[in-house]
């Protein structure tokens, strides 16, 4: 049972769960079978994929924007990769985006593909040339949004659909950590300013500096503390841990609504996370894949539970060092009841497919 909270994505906007979850709630049914035990876990861990097929036990290891963009859904009923590369030429402008003089002062803003299968999913990446394999030797991780997790996905042997997981949620994480950056450089030359400046903040910058505190639950006028809060996640441990509590993406709450962090809706302003079972809640639902890794990366910068992440991340950076998924995830004691078999277990998961690789992955610019 997790101990995590997570503060709502979108503040006083309510979601509509699924039909299906409704129905499971109220007759009792669990949303996912048990994961086998091990020595080093327990079974209720996370929430796991049903089907034997699924059994996550047996996995093997893995080795701006134009305005005239138009985007073209794929149908169902075409998988071959040559209409594949036609989304791709209409989606990236021929594999790239078409960027005024400045772009690299600018964010990379993903266009979305909502995927209705694995197959549809798998060909995709085909047609995009983005494979693992290149973001690991260097190449930089295409500006796609994959909206949803195919609903088949647990159809896929256990290596392929780890594959296909880490390749649809590795843009989400980076574009996430995108933003947190974009605000901590901010935030890094206003605190320069107020040490070194005879004048001040402005009004203008001093309100932003409010927003930005108010979005990470601490004061505007401790800055040193908001610096620790507005920092990014290594995508490592996003990945890993998404991983985990949604089997690979093939859990119902994944399927269903997206929701790969294990998080489960609650009355108040925040929602807990824990395995869902009858009498203590429902997954929370999320519109996309970005809202719920948003929604995981706002819950480590800003609840109690994770100061010792956040102290530790503040320090890697004051030495100068890389934020280390493997390392930083060893903070995460509270995450889970299961303390540090948790840690241990999500370590596992980052040696066996080499995720750590991804922790200096960046998002293409065009």
């Amino acid at each position: 049972m997790r101990s995590a909270i997570l503060p709502a994505v979108g503040r006083g906007r309510p979601y509509a769960f699924p039909v299906v979850w409704t129905t499971l709630f109220a007759t009792g049914v669990a949303l996912a079978e048990p994961r086998p035990s091990t020595p080093d876990i327990e079974s209720h861990f996370f929430f796991a994929p049903s089907g034997a097929e699924a059994d996550q036990a047996d996995l093997p290891p893995l080795n701006a924007e134009p305005p005239s963009l138009v985007f073209v859904q794929q149908p169902a009923s075409e998988p071959d990769d040559t209409f594949n590369r036609q989304i791709i030429e209409a989606f990236l402008g021929h594999g790239r985006f078409a960027a005024p003089g400045n772009a690299l002062r600018r964010r990379v803003h993903p266009r979305p593909f909502n995927p209705r299968t694995a197959d549809e999913l798998a060909g995709f990446f085909r047609a995009a040339s983005y494979t693992l394999t290149d973001v690991r030797q260097g190449e930089a991780v295409p500006p796609i949004k994959i909206e949803r997790v195919p609903e088949d996905l647990g159809s896929k042997g256990g290596n392929e659909r780890k594959v296909l997981f880490i390749t649809a949620v590795l843009p989400a994480v980076l574009e996430v950590n995108q933003h947190v950056l974009a605000d901590r450089e901010h935030l890094l030359a206003l605190r320069d300013k107020l040490a070194w400046s005879t004048t001040g903040l402005s009004s203008i910058e001093r309100m932003w500096i409010e927003d930005l505190a108010e979005r990470y639950d601490t004061s505007p006028d401790r800055i040193d503390e908001l610096l620790r809060r507005v920092d990014i996640v290594p995508p490592s441990m996003a990945i890993a841990q998404g991983g985990v509590e949604s089997g690979w993406g093939t859990s119902l709450a994944a399927r269903a609504g997206n929701s790969l962090f294990g998080q489960i809706q609650s009355t108040g302003r925040h929602t807990v996370s824990v395995p869902w079972v009858p009498g203590r809640g429902m997954p929370q639902p999320f519109s996309s894949i970005a809202e719920a890794t948003e929604a995981y990366v706002t819950n480590l910068n800003t609840h109690p539970a994770y100061a010792a992440f956040r102290a530790e991340r503040a320090a890697l950076r004051a030495r100068g060092s890389q934020l280390d998924g493997y390392h930083l995830v060893g903070t995460l004691l509270r995450y889970s009841e299961l303390g540090q078999r948790y840690v241990q277990f999500v370590r596992e998961i980052m040696r066996e497919n080499d995720l750590v690789d991804f922790d200096q992955a960046r998002l293409s610019r065009f």
